[in-house]
């Protein structure tokens, strides 16, 4: 054995022996040197190399397994070793001297040999490391091909769960190339090291280790190259097919969520388009607790519908994905579906809404329509008359309208929305034919007011029917008073004429009977008052004034005619006498003496006739002025007044007209009838004359003694009667001028019978004239008489007079007292109207018709008041003259002031009732604008409501931006109308306060109540308008924003596409950087403001919606 420790002088090395150990193809040869005192093993040879590792797992386990056996050969030497130690310690024990030496052979032999065997060991564990190494690099060669052979293969999945399965494949093939991968290469690293501090380790390095370390490490480095190789090949193909297989399954998650979504909102649609609307108020107001708690859950799915969207954007703005169109229509089809879901929940919510109010309007009606049922059973018991049953029963029969009205109308309007044959509204229809129902089966109970409205209808028939006769009647008694009255030119034809209007006067009367009859009928039902009756008992009162002013005029007619033809009668007799009397004055020859008797017979005779002649002539004169005085009184009617009493302007305007052609008509009939008269008067006195020249020639042929006594006795027999003359005359010289109009009447007709005597006198004192003459001439003693005749001629001459201005008296007289009587009729008449009062009229131009004709009577009093003062003055002016000294004008002028102080006070009434008319002309006329102002305002409130539900019930995408700026149009249109109302309703407003400060309050309350009443509902619904039309302000600023998003949204998706196609064209990285910056420069700076854009719809929306 040889020591370690370095001698301190050089010694030579000498191989003392060698020994080889093999175990298969592995084989190492150990020389034993020694050096002096030291003793050491030392690898000579050694194949294969100590380092050798084996290109292959098997060649590294055959390399290991021949090691294991050499190893094991070599510790079989190990004993020996142990002997040659324990001999060489004997050896040291015997040779003492030389024990150091033997001692130190023998510790630098056993430290060699426990080196040897420990480097053998390495080899060994370095094999062992090997096989381990390679054992590794074939799992993971085999987990290469494994994953190749699942790359290479076609994977079908028919599902997203398979597609999973498939990519949780891909991760774990994945996952265990990495592990094995990260295996090997810490193997490798542990055995490179191992190979490395093997190399380095132990007294026998030498350039062989240094090459089979080298060796053994390019071996290592060149597998795992190989290996890592083949990984990262393998590893991109399988990121790869990963990445499509992922985004296949991103893509199949999508739809399948979207399948999801779609499906959800599909069947909420159809739920939406099916579910009722509810058919009770509980059961509506559950259906909108439900539909709110949809609207909850909306939220949610809308959410993730946002988040699907969001999705599909970034994979249709991704370019690693395809199929994208399939996306896109997807995309499309799931924001058509939220669209079309957001749409049919506000439908569904203001449907919703809308049958809530109907069912509490429908509720609150069956309320009242139990209290209605109620009241009826009361009713019913009570036994009220039927008018007041019928009034109880109209107001409840309206209450039932009205308490339904509007329900129906809710029901109805929300039918016409929804769809009349849709299932949604079969609960409205179900509540709405129960309202009806009981709405029949009450107005069958509220009977009354129909049986009552029947017989008031009946009786209302009937006295039309009356009144259509009477009316009739009048239109056929119309047409003949409208012409002239026509006299006629002979007495046949003014008879038949007569005739005619006597006919008329029968059947004037006999419609005043009818007239009477509707009177008598409206007075025994007077219990059917009603408006209608009202206007009817106004009706029969003017066709009763009608019908009198066309019987005045009839019997004016009637009377005129009737003086007519009995005057033209009365000139024919007065004619035929006249001539047979003119033929008798002329042709007969007195007789003579011895003729007494005879011409005492013919005298008498003759006598007679001339009586009748005088009193018929003078009759006919009378008939002639009474003729005239009726034409004179018309005349001075009409002066007064060109309108007549009544209260129809078309009556008025037939009867002056009438009036006017009557006078117009007979102007020739007045002419020819004065040319009679006058022509009658001068036959009467050519007659007188005749007559006076006829007695005068039979006085001649009597003796002058005779004739003187008959003179005598004639001037005797004529004084006499002139002074009975004076007594008949004595009762019109006491007259009382104040008397009443038959008194005159009577008087006048006294007079009119003496007129014959008065002629008669006139002859006389003519004839003793004329006698006293012939007699002068005779030598007759007429000069003793001549004292007598003078004073009988003087008083003949004052009878004369006195009679002529008594007859001018008294024909004024009776003018007076006839216009008096007529004064009084008219003003009894307004006497009626005063105390009546004026009512209010159903317009203003009744109003201003009464008024009208109030003016006109009150013109009519005026004038005949100033006629009868006229006449009164004049009258009171021809009393003073001498021969009327004896007649009484005192009550005459008492008569006329009364009529002058009554035509104050009359006139006093008459101002202030025409005052109050006109205050109800203005008053009606107010009321009238008052109302047109209403239904003015209802109109454009009607024709609003429309415009505005018709826009309502369009469609979202009918109400597009033109037809909302129509619609906007329109609403402006109907704000200028309420303003210009406004206007209107303004000035009215001052008006009525400033017309009305002497009206009655009460009157002017209403009017104002009514002004201010409607002012409030015109102000509600500009209101109403004003806010509209901000709204649709507000929906088309909206609209605006929206298309400008949209418009900036496919400006934005089209630039976004192009730069994407130009990026793909794109050579160089500088053509990339240069398209970047243009993209920012134009994209990038709008997203902000484009952002607020769509905040601001947001708030517009939520602000609308």
């Amino acid at each position: 054995m040889s020591s370690q420790g370095s001698p301190s002088v050089a010694l030579s090395t000498t191989t003392v022996s060698s020994v080889a150990v093999q175990a298969g193809d592995s084989k190492i040869v150990i020389a034993v040197i020694k050096c002096g005192k030291w003793v050491q093993l030392q690898l000579a040879e050694s194949q294969p190399n100590l380092l050798e590792i084996g290109s292959s797992q098997d060649e590294t386990k055959k390399l290991l397994h021949d090691h294991e056996l050499l190893l094991a050969k070599l510790k079989a030497l190990e004993d020996r070793v142990w002997e040659l130690l324990q001999e060489a310690d004997k050896t040291a024990e015997e040779n003492k001297d030389q024990s150091q030496v033997y001692d130190a052979m023998a510790e630098t032999l056993g430290e060699a040999w426990a080196a040897l065997v420990s480097m053998l060991e390495r080899r060994m564990e370095l094999l062992r490391l090997t096989s381990d190494f390679f054992e590794n690099a074939l799992e993971f060669a085999i987990k290469i091909d494994q994953a190749e052979d699942f790359l290479q293969n076609t994977h079908e999945f028919e599902s997203a769960e398979s597609l999973k399965s498939l990519l949780q494949l891909h991760e774990h093939h994945t996952k265990e190339l990495l592990e094995r991968s990260l295996a090997l290469l810490n193997k490798s690293q542990q055995l490179t090291d191992f190979i490395e501090k093997f190399k380095c380790e132990g007294p026998n390095v030498n350039p062989e280790l240094i090459q089979g370390a080298h060796s053994s490490c390019l071996k290592i480095d060149s597998l795992l190259e190989l290996l890592q190789d083949r990984r990262r090949q393998l590893d991109k193909y399988l990121k790869q097919q990963w990445q499509e297989l992922s985004q296949v399954l991103q893509i199949c998650q999508w739809d399948k969520q979207e399948n999801q979504v779609t499906c959800w909102f599909q069947k909420t649609i159809r739920d939406l388009q099916e579910q009722s609307l509810g058919s009770s108020l509980s059961d509506n107001e559950d259906l909108i607790r439900k539909h709110e708690e949809l609207i909850i859950k909306a939220k949610e799915w809308n959410s993730a519908v946002e988040k699907l969207k969001s999705e599909a954007l970034r994979i249709l703005l991704s370019k690693d994905y395809v199929e994208k169109e399939h996306l896109q229509l997807s995309h499309q089809k799931l924001s058509q579906l939220q669209e079309e879901f957001g749409q049919l929940m506000v439908e569904r919510n203001t449907w919703l809404k809308k049958a809530n109010e109907f069912f509490n309007s429908a509720n609150k009606a069956f309320d009242v329509l139990g209290r209605v049922e109620a009241y009826l059973k009361l009713l019913k018991s009570e036994g009220l008359s039927l008018a007041v049953l019928a009034a109880r029963h109209e107001e409840l029969y309206r209450k039932i309208k009205d308490c339904t009205a509007d329900a129906l109308q809710k029901g109805q309007t929300l039918i016409s929305q929804v769809d009349s044959c849709s299932s949604q509204v079969s609960g409205i229809h179900e509540m709405m034919g129960c309202i009806k129902r009981r709405v029949d089966h009450l107005t069958e109970q509220c009977s009354a007011h129909k049986e009552y409205a029947l017989k008031k209808q009946q009786l209302t028939a009937s006295v039309e029917g009356y009144l259509r006769k009477v009316e009739m009647s009048i239109q056929k008694i119309s047409p003949v008073l409208s012409n002239a009255m026509d006299v006629g030119s002979t007495r046949s034809e003014s008879e038949k004429i007569l005739n005619k209007y006597l006919e008329l006067d029968i059947q004037a009367k006999e419609t005043s009977h009818e007239l009477e009859a509707a009177a008598k009928t409206m007075m025994e039902k007077n219990e059917f008052v009603s408006d209608e009756m009202v206007s009817l008992s106004s009706k029969a009162r003017w066709l009763a004034e009608e019908l009198n002013l066309f019987g005045q005029s009839i019997d004016y007619r009637s009377q005129v005619l009737q003086t007519y033809v009995a005057f033209l009668k009365s000139s024919e007799e007065v004619e035929m006498q006249f001539q047979s009397l003119k033929e008798f004055y002329e042709t007969e020859i007195p007789q003579k003496e011895q003729d007494d008797a005879k011409a005492k017979h013919c005298s008498d005779s003759t006598e007679k006739q001339w009586q009748l002649f005088l009193k018929k002539s003078f009759v006919t004169q009378d008939l002639g002025l009474e003729f005239l005085n009726l034409i004179n009184m018309v005349r001075m009617s009409l002066n007064g007044s060109h309108l007549l009493q009544g209260l129809l302007i078309k009556v008025k305007i037939i009867i002056s007209k009438a009036k006017e052609n009557e006078i117009l008509n007979v102007k020739n009939e007045v002419y020819l009838m004065k040319n009679t008269m006058e022509n009658q008067k001068a036959e009467r006195e050519e007659l007188s004359l005749l007559r006076l020249a006829w007695q005068l020639k039979a006085t001649e042929s009597k003796p002058g003694k005779q004739q003187w006594a008959a003179f005598k006795e004639q001037l005797k027999k004529t004084s006499h009667n002139l002074k009975l003359l004076q007594e008949a005359l004595m009762p019109v010289s006491a007259l009382d001028l104040g008397g009443s109009l038959q008194f005159i009447l009577d008087l006048r007709q006294k007079w009119n019978d003496m007129k014959p005597q008065f002629q008669q006198l006139n002859d006389e004192v003519q004839y003793i004239m004329k006698e006293s003459e012939e007699l002068t001439g005779k030598g007759a003693p007429v000069k003793e008489k001549s004292q007598q005749l003078k004073d009988l001629i003087h008083f003949h001459q004052k009878q004369k007079e006195r009679i002529q201005d008594y007859e001018d008296i008294l024909y004024k007289v009776v003018q007076f007292h006839q216009v008096k009587e007529e004064l009084g009729r008219l003003i009894k008449s307004r006497e009626l109207e005063f105390v009546e009062q004026p009512k209010e009229l159903g317009d203003a131009h009744d109003v201003q018709i009464h008024l009208r004709c109030s003016q006109e009577k009150q013109a009519r009093v005026d004038h005949l008041h100033r006629l009868a003062l006229s006449l009164g003055v004049d009258i009171i002016s021809s009393v003073q003259r001498p021969h009327c000294s004896n007649v009484s004008a005192k009550n005459l002028q008492q008569q006329l002031e009364l009529l002058e102080e009554d035509s104050m006070k009359w006139r006093a009434k008459a101002e202030e009732y025409e005052r109050t008319l006109s205050r109800s002309v203005e008053y009606c006329a107010m009321r009238d604008e008052i109302n047109e102002l209403k239904d003015t305002f209802k109109d454009i409130k009607k024709k609003f409501n429309n415009l505005k539900f018709n826009y309502t019930k369009k469609n979202e995408k009918s109400r597009n931006l033109k037809v909302l700026r129509y619609q906007i149009q329109q609403v402006d249109m109907y704000a200028e109308k309420m303003q210009a109302l406004k206007r209107k309703m303004e000035k009215v407003s001052n008006k009525t306060s400033d017309s009305f400060l002497n009206y009655p309050s009460d009157k002017v309350n209403v009017l104002l109540e009514v002004i201010n009443d409607l002012q409030k509902h015109v102000d509600d619904f500009d209101k109403v308008v004003t806010d509209y039309k901000k709204n649709l302000d507000l929906t088309e600023h909206f609209q605006e924003v929206i298309e400008e998003c949209h418009f900036w949204y496919e400006d934005a998706s089209a630039t976004v596409v192009r730069v994407g196609k130009y990026s793909t064209e794109c050579k160089t990285k500088e053509a990339v950087k240069i398209l970047h910056q243009q993209f920012n420069k134009f994209i990038a700076p709008s997203v902000p403001q484009q952002e607020e854009r769509i905040q601001e719809a947001t708030d517009l929306a939520q602000r609308l919606y």
